[in-house]
């Protein structure tokens, strides 16, 4: 007899609504054990792989590469022996998501030959209605890719959300044209006729053979993409070749439509756009800075560095002299909530790390009881496994305040987003030589910048200033930070 086990998507984190599945890691028909891993699945911010916690065969793939699913929906079926294909049809229909995630994976309960008799638990949900097309809607539709259509055509109809499929083809063997788009819409790309243009009001496309126009081979790839005639492109390349910015402004003359591309949101984008969306929007932000002369703080951490051995960077010295300042200042180490004010005694911050396609706040942690070069090791190492994806989720979640540093950018100054449900966070410029008053002198010294972004609601200004002056003295003053 066999049992079905039910492989469900994980909750990984209290915040961990849904997730978005990027590549099966076995094959239906595999044989899998207790804690294999299955299927990576994208969450608001990392990649992980959810892992077996039956042993069996892998029988069917429920959940696709690109699905968005939620918490506890189900992902695929497992068999602890051989089964047939209604049964497993049976127990698909009969699943009941666990929106708490709880289970990974559920028991059939009973042989697989019964399962597919036995009456379903809850109806399978009704497939949703078509979509229909009503006058003036002509971007619904199904997903139009497979229409036959030129590619002027194409790029006008999304530039102008029209759904090919509500367009009457005109073109040869049955394209979709610019001009069927055109009408479609009941607009015009081009004014009227006007020199250069066709009886029908469509410019005049050379026929001529291209093939021995001087271009950059980008230049010819595109041109053949756009279906862009090169006699019809003025170049203005080196040593007069036709390059990718000419077929660009050719396309623009033709369609009224500049070229770009559209590159599918990841959920770690979406959840960023989502997060700080809301961030600006329900949080009341105010800015202060202060310029901090880092000379010394220089000197010291090429001291460490060079005769120590260590490998301290500028972020370290601030993350440890955020942490000292937030023990001095502890006003400014609080979440705000409709009901009170939450008071943090530790300094877990979250430092701010740029990684493909987004960003991740990996958390230090307890910063005000590790060494500077505790800060920099810890800092090393949630870096690169941010950057590797293999963030697990306490390691970005649960911090007090944030730091984002684009000093090696190249910025001098900026103001950050708070990074929800924080209170405050610290832009870091880079350090640029400056003239500065010291006594009657003028001297030149390595000054850099930080602003505080807060939240008015739990911090006010004169709080977020002494926040800055304990930061100040603990960076000018380097030596004070190794006690």
């Amino acid at each position: 007899m066999s049992t079905l086990h039910a492989l469900t998507v994980p909750k990984w984190g209290m915040s961990m609504e849904e997730g978005e599945i990027t590549e099966w890691r076995v094959a239906v028909g595999d044989t899998i054990a207790v804690g294999d891993e299955l299927v990576d699945i994208e969450t608001s911010k990392i990649v992980n792989a959810a892992q077996s916690p039956v042993a069996g065969t892998l029988v069917r793939i429920v959940g696709e590469v690109g699905q968005t699913l939620k918490v506890g929906m189900l992902l695929g079926v497992v068999a602890t022996a051989a089964t047939d294909a209604a049964a497993i049809d049976a127990f698909i229909a009969g699943f009941v998501p666990d929106a708490t995630g709880a289970a990974r994976a559920r028991g059939s309960g009973a042989p697989a030959a019964a399962a597919a008799s036995a009456p379903a638990p809850q109806a399978a949900p009704a497939a949703a209605p078509a979509q229909t097309t009503t006058a003036g809607d002509l971007s619904a539709g199904p997903d139009d890719s497979a229409v036959h259509a030129s590619a002027v055509a194409r790029r006008i109809a999304r530039a102008h959300h029209i759904n090919l499929h509500n367009v009457t083809p005109t073109g040869r063997n049955g394209r979709v044209s610019k001009r069927d788009v055109e009408l479609a819409g009941g607009f015009r790309i081009d004014a009227g006729p006007v020199a250069g243009e066709s009886s029908t009001g469509q410019p005049r496309r050379s026929t001529a053979d291209d093939s021995q126009i001087p271009s950059t081979p980008v230049a010819r790839r595109l041109a053949r993409s756009l279906n862009i005639n090169l006699n019809d492109v003025v170049p203005t390349g080196r040593r007069g070749r036709v390059s990718k910015e000419d077929v660009e402004k050719a396309a623009v003359a033709a369609t009224g439509v500049a070229y770009y591309r559209e590159q599918k949101l990841s959920g770690m984008r979406k959840t960023i756009a989502a997060r700080l969306s809301e961030s600006k929007q329900t949080i009341p932000h105010y800015r202060v800075s202060v310029d901090i002369e880092i000379d010394s703080l220089l000197q010291q951490r090429a001291y460490m560095n060079e005769a120590l051995g260590h490998r301290i960077s500028v972020n370290d010295f601030v993350i440890k002299a955020c942490a000292g300042a937030l023990q001095r200042v502890p006003e400014v180490n609080v979440q705000y909530t409709p009901d009170c004010l939450r008071q943090f005694d530790q300094a877990d911050i979250s430092i701010a790390v740029a990684v493909k396609g987004g960003l991740v706040t990996p958390v230090i942690r307890n910063a005000g009881a590790m060494s500077l070069p505790q800060i920099a090791e810890e800092s090393r190492v949630l870096a690169a496994r941010a950057q590797s994806g293999a963030l697990s989720v306490d390691e970005y979640q649960g911090g007090t305040f944030s730091i984002s540093n684009l000093g090696m950018f190249g910025v001098d100054q900026f103001d950050a987003i708070i990074n929800l449900p924080q209170s405050a966070i610290l832009a870091v410029g880079a350090g640029v030589k400056k003239p500065v008053v010291r006594g009657d002198a003028m001297v030149a010294a390595t000054v850099m910048r930080v602003t505080l972004s807060a939240d008015h609601r739990a911090i006010d200004g004169a709080v977020a200033a002494r926040f800055l002056q304990a930061l100040k003295g603990f960076l000018e003053n380097p030596a004070s930070m190794l006690l």
